[in-house]
């Protein structure tokens, strides 16, 4: 069997294997209630004290520019347990005997898995506008900026999600675990990272790692674009974007090195 081929038989088996089984339902209400709880809870808030223009982005995200992303961990565990599914029922043998390469099912999980974290952001995401077109006396609307300036922060929140779905299903694979990969995902920006930033000496590279780790890259990407923002802003955005996707592909990287010992 050619890679291509393989590739494809795959997609098709993952594909095919993500829409039949139960938990799949159970994600993506999941994720519609993390996007709509997280809104309802900034336009209680927005209604004590003023969020100012970012209110409308923090709303529809669910406060991911603090870092943690709830709906990223959601997306996180959806990744972790197609991983899971595998050990916990052998199904990865079954795999082989259709697909006999590690890589190319490593690889067909990924984009799978990347796929499913799109559905899962945009279930959140029109579940927190839902809430926030219908929630009474709201302001967040009338004060956030034009839909212009909130798209790349937007878009950036939906790469946090994917990735973190990503991360989730790399995570559970290395750890042997869903409930390790998820707890990984969340510890990070809660625990490790801030004892590291801390690690990290005060001087310019030092400034510059800091603001490299993956949760200050999820904070950089999702964050509202100052009024003035140049040229400087956009590649800072994007430089983060890549530190976060390059941390996340080493993640990949230790799976597939792991899977082609095994094939070897």
């Amino acid at each position: 069997m050619s890679p291509l081929a393989a590739l494809v038989a795959a997609l098709r088996l993952e594909a095919v294997r993500l829409v039949t089984v139960r938990s799949t339902a159970v994600v993506l209400a999941l994720a519609a209630v993390v996007g709509g709880a997280g809104a309802a809870a900034l336009c209680a808030l927005a209604q004590r004290a003023d969020l100012g223009r970012g209110g409308l982005l923090e709303a529809l995200t669910g406060g991911s520019a603090s870092g943690l992303s709830a709906v990223g961990v959601v997306a996180a565990l959806a990744g972790a347990l197609v991983a899971s599914g595998d050990l916990r029922h052998g199904a990865e043998r079954t795999a082989l005997l259709v697909v006999p390469r590690r890589g190319a099912l490593l690889a067909a999980r990924a984009v799978v898995v990347a796929g499913w974290s799109c559905v899962l952001a945009l279930a959140a995401l029109v579940a927190a506008g839902a809430v926030v077109a219908l929630w009474p006396g709201q302001e967040l609307v009338a004060q956030a900026p034009r839909a212009a300036v909130l798209a790349l922060p937007l878009l950036g929140w939906g790469a946090v999600v994917v990735l973190h779905g990503v991360a989730g299903l790399a995570l559970a694979t290395l750890l042997r675990s869903a409930v390790a990969a998820v707890a990984a995902v969340i510890a990070w920006p809660l625990v490790v990272e801030p004892v590291l930033g801390l690690a990290v000496p005060s001087s310019g590279w030092g400034d510059l790692l800091d603001q490299l780790l993956p949760a200050a890259a999820v904070s950089r990407l999702v964050a509202m674009p100052p009024v003035a923002a140049g040229p400087e802003w956009a590649v800072g955005t994007a430089v983060a974007g890549v530190a976060l996707a390059a941390a996340v592909a080493a993640l990949v990287l230790a799976v597939a090195v792991r899977a082609a010992r095994r094939d070897a």
